[in-house]
């Protein structure tokens, strides 16, 4: 199976960072955040941990089974008892656990045996008392340029053939989220001419109608109308406006289902499943 390109070209070091580098006090818990994914939080984290050479302890809030105090209390204060002051927590996306593992999380920072790196993309959700516990660094969007010198460096090494202008399409339909330019990257290698050509097309169509999709979907549970209508998105494109939208328009009882089908879309493109099946599994988690 392929690597996928956002793993194998994270960075390791602070000097290999495309932005976002500033040196941090290794010596305190942080809390890490920007609007914006894909601008190097989690690849910080995993820099400070080879500074250091500290083991990094990984996990993710985004799931049912880590969003909770169960999960706190079974996975995370074993760790922070285990005699190892030498090595950091990663918690991802802290903005999703329950107010209730939140406040337990704090007491837990209070005593941890090592040092904690939280992430989140909306601090609002943070709470004041958990926030208190750690200095907190906003992570600004990477400018287009900086994201064009990388995706240029990845090109020279994967050998992409690929036009100056097709490269700058890339950069401006993800401005600002390096981790989906490079996924662009790697999709638009994997294409035969025709289709590279194509794919290009549809990252520069911005009419997509989210509307009538979640509409199609949710109400009327009509699966192939959905599917086809997204064919000829980008995929993240389609993602973010129907998340966006359904917090807008959707009703509250249908707002969770959106919810939970954007986070399986996301997550499926950072590990690099096919676009078409992404696309027919986001239908199918909303028809439901």
């Amino acid at each position: 199976m392929q690597q996928v390109w956002a793993n194998k070209y994270r960075p390791t070091t602070f000097d290999e960072m495309v932005a976002n580098n500033n040196f941090s006090n290794f010596d305190q818990h942080l809390l890490l955040h920007s609007k914006k994914a894909g601008v190097g939080k989690t690849t910080y984290a995993h820099a400070i941990a080879n500074e250091r050479g500290y083991p990094l302890h990984i996990f993710n809030a985004s799931s049912k089974k880590t969003r909770g105090i169960a999960f706190v209390e079974e996975e995370l204060i074993p760790l922070t008892r285990s005699g190892n002051y030498k090595q950091y927590i990663l918690l991802d996306e802290a903005d999703q656990l329950t107010p209730e593992a939140q406040s337990a999380l704090k007491g837990v920072i209070e005593n941890a045996q090592g040092l904690f790196i939280l992430t989140c993309n909306n601090i609002e959700k943070v709470s004041p008392y958990l926030r208190s516990r750690c200095r907190e660094m906003e992570f600004r969007p990477i400018e287009i340029d900086e994201m064009k010198g990388r995706l240029e460096y990845i090109c020279g090494e994967e050998h992409v053939e690929i036009t100056e202008t097709q490269l700058q399409v890339i950069c401006e339909a993800h401005v600002g989220d390096l981790r989906n330019a490079i996924n662009a990257l790697q999709a638009f290698h994997g294409l035969e001419p025709d289709e590279a050509n194509s794919f290009i097309l549809s990252l520069t169509v911005t009419d997509f109608d989210s509307t009538k999709f979640l509409t199609l979907t949710l109400e009327y549970a009509d699966f192939d109308s959905a599917y086809k209508m997204i064919q000829t998105y980008d995929c993240r494109t389609v993602v973010r406006a129907v998340f966006d939208t359904a917090l807008e328009k959707a009703k509250s009882n249908k707002i969770i289902q959106v919810v939970d089908a954007a986070i399986t879309s996301e997550r499926d493109i950072l590990n690099g499943v096919d676009e078409d099946i992404i696309k027919a599994n986001l239908v199918r988690m909303l028809v439901a």
